[in-house]
């Protein structure tokens, strides 16, 4: 799960890393038309000094661990998974936990919503997404569904799916796909 902090950390840093860039290609441009007097002026003995002490080796070393570990813990803070393996049921107390795996009951809700008349295909999982639990079905649709059937059903889907868990925090969600040929339709006379 990607926290609240997290994407305001990306976001900061990519503003001040693309100012940064932006800055240098600036100075980069200015310095190479020869407009600035940086060209002729620039004595680089100071930064060779600094280099050239014994102590920059480490500070260099010291900053470069430094670096790595901040690197590794974004890549971290980024491959989270969000999916939600155990759900706790109501009646879960002190003396025990009553506990369900969230994909298998999102599985067979959407295997429930697979057999609504112009649904091909459906699959379930729970997320955590922002904060909150999410169950997610995904669907294929024919073209030639009846939308109203296929929104009722998903509503009631839903509806099932929150009354079994016993969730009032669980969200439902239904992602509806079109399908790019259409098959037959079954029709009840």
């Amino acid at each position: 799960m990607i926290s609240r902090t997290t994407l305001a950390l990306d976001r900061f840093a990519t503003l001040i890393l693309a100012l940064l860039l932006i800055a240098g290609g600036v100075l980069g441009v200015w310095w190479w038309t020869g407009d600035s007097s940086l060209a002729t002026a620039s004595d680089t003995t100071p930064v060779q000094d600094l280099v050239g002490t014994d102590w920059w080796p480490w500070a260099s070393a010291v900053v470069g661990v430094l670096l790595i570990l901040i690197g590794i813990r974004w890549i971290a803070a980024h491959v989270s998974s969000t999916k939600v393996r155990q759900l706790n049921l109501e009646g879960s107390g002190s003396a025990g936990k009553l506990g369900v795996d969230g994909s298998k009951v999102a599985g067979a809700a959407a295997d429930a919503f697979a057999d609504t008349l112009g649904v091909r295909s459906a699959k379930g999982r729970v997320n955590r997404d922002r904060g909150q639990i999410v169950a997610e079905i995904n669907a294929t649709i024919e073209p030639e569904a009846d939308l109203a059937v296929v929104a009722e059903q998903a509503d009631l889907i839903s509806a099932q799916l929150t009354h079994v868990l016993g969730r009032g925090d669980l969200r439902c969600s239904v992602q509806l796909t079109v399908a790019r040929n259409g098959r037959s339709l079954d029709r009840v006379v």
